[in-house]
């Protein structure tokens, strides 16, 4: 396969011929892949462009493209675009200018996609990795923190190094996922992609790095800013999560539940009934129109047909149950020690604490993926 490797500088004069050369001596035992060489340099001031055309003379396999500083993330991209669409690359394969990433650890990205991963990470934070013992303590807290942040906050702990600039990954990720990194322009790029690329059924393999310090030049990272964008990221991401994912259809479906339940409770207690009578058939009712929207609509990848509903409903009205109860009893407290008058406010404290229940239950016991059979 043609593998590109995509090398982003930003003055890099120093560094950029040592890595280039480093990396030709660790691919010189590539027999199944075909390497070439993609610099997407900044414009940057300090004349890395003329020393890398000046070393394409005497290596026909080492391409530069030219762009303005927009950003880390806008210059990866760039690189991708030109790496997939122009030089026809099968994989890429990303790696930082400065020699903080180990060229020779290059092979084995290669080795784990020959192996079926089809996106490979270089973590610092898995057994035999390592961040320098010369950083200082702010800076080892803003690496360590901002990846625990992502890790949790995104909700995706099997993988350790998010933040990471030494990765592989196949051409499918492009096709399918950079129109809509254009909006990425920092080093939040990065957790974006991989972010996204999870989301597309990536098989992510960690390989272990021992991440060291630059000898030239200055880190272009700005801590600040830095720690402001994951958290913009992962707020922004976990909010359309909600809103276009499972629970957010979910909280649309038992909306229409509540209303119902609501409609059937008032009637009820017009009627003379006690409105704990009222919010037992209220949630009957709301129960059978659960069930027929969340099978048709949120839960459709999932979705249960033939004989199998009959069975699913009556599991369905099972695990119901419990919310029914949270519902009916919270009405039955409320109203002994408040007064009928208060029925309302218990209904709707009931109503709340019921929905997470329904929803745990029916997305792990009603439409549990195959998987967790």
């Amino acid at each position: 396969m043609k593998v590109v490797v995509i090398i982003p500088t930003y003055n890099e004069r120093e560094n950029i011929i040592v890595l280039l050369d480093q990396l030709a001596d660790a691919f010189g035992g590539i027999k199944n892949h075909t390497i070439s060489y993609l610099v997407v340099d900044d414009t940057s001031p300090d004349g890395t462009r003329g020393v890398v055309a000046a070393y394409q003379k005497t290596h026909k396999n080492v391409y530069l493209i030219i762009g303005k500083k927009e950003g880390l993330g806008k210059a990866l991209l760039r690189g991708m675009r030109h790496a997939f669409e122009d030089m026809g690359a099968d994989i890429v394969l990303q790696i930082d200018a400065d020699l903080s990433h180990n060229p020779k650890k290059a092979p084995e990205f290669l080795k784990a996609i020959d192996n079926r991963a089809n996106f490979v990470v270089g973590s610092r934070y898995i057994p035999g990795g390592s961040i320098p013992d010369n950083w200082g303590i702010h800076r080892k807290i803003y690496s360590v923190l901002g990846n625990a942040i992502v890790r949790f906050g995104l909700g995706h702990l099997n993988v350790k190094d998010w933040t990471g600039g030494y990765r592989a990954y196949t051409r499918k990720f492009y096709d399918e996922i950079h129109h809509e990194l254009d909006q990425y322009s920092g080093y939040v790029f990065q957790i974006a992609f991989l972010h996204k690329a999870i989301h597309r059924g990536a098989h992510v393999v960690e390989v272990p790095i021992q991440f060291t310090d630059r000898l030239y030049g200055h880190s272009k990272i700005a801590p600040a800013e830095y720690i402001f964008n994951i958290y913009k990221y992962i707020i922004t991401a976990r909010l359309h999560e909600i809103v276009t994912g499972s629970f957010g259809k979910f909280l649309v479906v038992g909306t229409i539940g509540f209303i119902i339940n609501t409609v059937v409770l008032e009637v009820m207690v017009k009627m003379q009934f006690h409105p704990t009578i009222g919010s037992l058939v209220g949630s009957e009712f709301a129960i059978i129109s659960n069930f027929i929207l969340n099978n048709r609509w949120t839960f459709h990848d999932r979705i249960i047909s033939g004989k199998r509903q009959i069975t699913k409903f009556i599991q369905f009205n099972t695990a119901s149950v419990g919310a029914i109860l949270i519902q009916a009893g919270s009405v039955f407290v409320g109203t002994f020690f408040f007064g009928v008058a208060t029925y309302r406010i218990f209904y709707i404290i009931g109503v709340g604490i019921g929905l997470i229940w329904n929803y745990i239950m029916y997305s792990r016991v009603i439409w549990k993926h195959k998987k967790d059979v």
